[in-house]
């Protein structure tokens, strides 16, 4: 069996970023053009070989480079998951109960605060008070309507039946940190090729989830940092 090495990591670590960043394949001269590595173009080549035995990576096709495979993106989330830091994206993200008056306004501003910084779609949901706020739909769909297809139709009525996006929701076995569903991991059909976090959160003493929906190739990162930091 394969043994990945700390360099082994690194490259992996460089082929997601790089396609999160242009979705385009990386080849071993392109990797050391644009960073310093230290060793031979082989070497890379030999680190990527490693890398593809180990079902992280793959060559579309023949004298290519090399993109994350499912598995290797999850590898690359799962390292952002332990490393990433609780912060609050701002100051104005810090709430202070006895200034909020109602529990929806409060809703309202932590989604509205983290579709704003993170630019995807967000949801936070109240089961028990049936309450259910987005903000970013816009945003989405007009990024996203080519590849969405007729699912746009589906992810509308999804939200219309609040009452059922909710059920769906509270059906969900999560844990209590922030939780990544990507690619064929994904709990909504219509929306395999996409990722979805997801938090469950308690507020006034009730269960809450906040989560974020966005293509596959987005700022895993500060997203992960985001969920995790804004309450």
């Amino acid at each position: 069996m394969a043994q990945i090495t700390e360099r082994n990591i690194s490259i992996l670590k460089i082929i997601v970023e790089e396609f999160l960043q242009t979705g385009e394949v990386l080849g071993s001269k392109a990797l050391l053009k644009k960073y310093d590595m230290w060793v031979s173009s082989a070497t890379i080549r030999n680190d990527m070989a490693v890398l593809e035995k180990l079902d992280l990576v793959f060559q579309p096709y023949n004298s290519a480079g090399r993109l994350p495979t499912a598995k290797g993106l999850r590898a690359f989330v799962n390292y952002f998951m332990q490393i990433s830091p609780d912060y609050l994206l701002a100051s104005k993200n810090i709430w202070v109960w006895e200034n909020i008056k109602k529990l929806e306004d409060f809703i309202f501003d932590v989604v509205f605060n983290l579709a704003n910084s993170t630019k995807e779609i967000t949801f936070l949901a109240v089961p028990e008070d049936g309450i259910l706020k987005y903000s970013g739909l816009a945003s989405f769909l007009e990024n996203n309507h080519k590849a969405l297809w007729n699912s746009i139709f589906n992810i509308i009525k999804m939200l219309e039946n609040k009452d059922n996006f909710i059920k769906f929701i509270s059906s969900l076995d999560l844990n209590r940190e922030v939780n990544v569903f990507i690619w064929e991991e994904n709990i909504i059909a219509y929306l395999k090729d996409y990722t979805i976090i997801i938090r469950p959160l308690i507020i006034d003493w009730k269960k809450a989830y906040i989560w974020i929906i966005w293509a596959l190739k987005m700022n895993y990162s500060f997203n992960i940092s985001a969920i995790k930091g804004i309450i």
